[in-house]
């Protein structure tokens, strides 16, 4: 199975490296293909996300989370990014999942990024109005010049 970046133009999709068009090269003409289409993690979204973690973890309770990554696993859980397990005495927790760039795409980790937005406002920082919030985390990473 060949994986590429394409670009889309007004009929189709373009491939946008000499490995895509090696790759179409081995399609004949009118064969028919499956085509799955995901969009490629934005890294500054990512980072934007990391950035956001920073500022809430350096405004909680840091017995409750000691490290950033015990927050970000608690966020995923509560995101609803998790894996429900039970132990054998009957007790129910979560794992929390993955939100690595082989794991969600654009499109899901936008979705994901926006329910932590509202978390963070509504149960991290109450009170935090999330535009707020967002022009904090851009002036942080460098999206948004300071006023």
């Amino acid at each position: 199975m060949a994986k590429f970046l394409a670009q889309k133009i007004l009929n189709g999709l373009r491939p946008a490296d000499e490995a895509g068009e090696e790759a179409l090269r081995k399609i004949s003409l009118g064969e028919l293909v499956q085509v799955e289409i995901k969009r490629p993690r934005n890294l500054k979204m990512h980072k934007l996300f990391w950035a956001l973690m920073s500022l809430v973890w350096q405004n909680v309770d840091s017995e409750r989370y000691p490290t950033v990554e015990d927050l970000v696993a608690a966020v995923e859980i509560y995101a609803g990014i998790r894996t429900r397990i039970e132990l054998p005495n009957g007790t129910q927790g979560f794992i929390p999942g993955s939100i690595a760039f082989h794991k969600m795409d654009q499109v899901e980790f936008a979705a994901f990024f926006e329910r932590v937005i509202d978390l963070v406002c509504t149960h991290f920082i109450p009170g935090l109005p999330p535009g707020d919030l967002r022009d904090e985390l851009e002036q942080m990473v460098g999206l948004k010049k300071v006023a």
